[in-house]
């Protein structure tokens, strides 16, 4: 069994992993859309975390144009990516390690999920339009506290969450890639090369 996995080709790991992880982005929604009634607050950690269902017709974290042009928008721009990074993750995978698969699998699968809601869930059929989002956060004391920028922190959801996570992972991927490929890329500067070969003739002639 274990020498059939390893044989499997790498995409489809990835593959495997973004259908895990959209499966619980959806799941989480319905449960939250099942169970909670607009703007209930559900408490899980006193003036921190709960559970309030919402809907968000513009990008992760309500940000965004509103309306059904920009509800267009956003199933545009969530459908590139949803195709855009498999694309790019398969034609280059060969020069990606793990974390940076990680990386795309996460990004991937919070674009698959929310692009699903933003397409399928309008009111004329679901009853609702837009993104299930139930998780709030509560940043400056919670609900007895002045409402402000971070309390309550945006409702979002866990393909919010994937997105968010894979894209702080990129800047670090990207950042330690940069420091560790900094000589490398210096040992391939002509210039240095040139300063080298000149220093290199100097010693001759010092030598003779």
């Amino acid at each position: 069994m274990k020498q059939w996995l390893k044989k499997l080709p790498i995409w489809v790991y990835f593959f495997a992993g973004a259908a895990v992880l959209v499966g619980i982005d959806l799941l989480t929604k319905w449960i939250a859309q099942n169970h909670l009634t607009p703007n209930q607050r559900v408490e899980v950690i006193p003036n921190f975390l709960y559970w309030t269902l919402s809907y968000n017709t513009k990008i992760a974290f309500s940000l965004g144009i509103d309306g059904v042009g920009g509800r267009i928008l956003n199933i545009a721009i969530s459908l590139v990516m949803s195709v855009a990074i498999p694309w790019y993750w398969i034609a280059h995978d060969k020069k990606w390690g793990n974390f940076a698969r990680v990386i795309a699998m996460l990004i991937f699968a919070g674009a698959l999920g929310n692009l699903i809601d933003r397409s399928f869930y309008w009111s004329a059929t679901t009853g609702f339009d837009g993104v299930i989002d139930f998780v709030q956060f509560y940043l400056g004391g919670g609900p007895g506290k002045p409402t402000s920028f971070v309390n309550p922190f945006a409702t979002f959801n866990l393909a919010d969450a994937f997105l968010v996570i894979g894209v702080i992972l990129m800047i670090i991927y990207i950042i330690i890639d940069a420091v560790k490929n900094r000589d490398r890329s210096l040992e391939s500067d002509p210039r240095l090369q040139k300063a080298r070969d000149e220093a290199e003739v100097q010693d001759e002639t010092v030598e003779k």
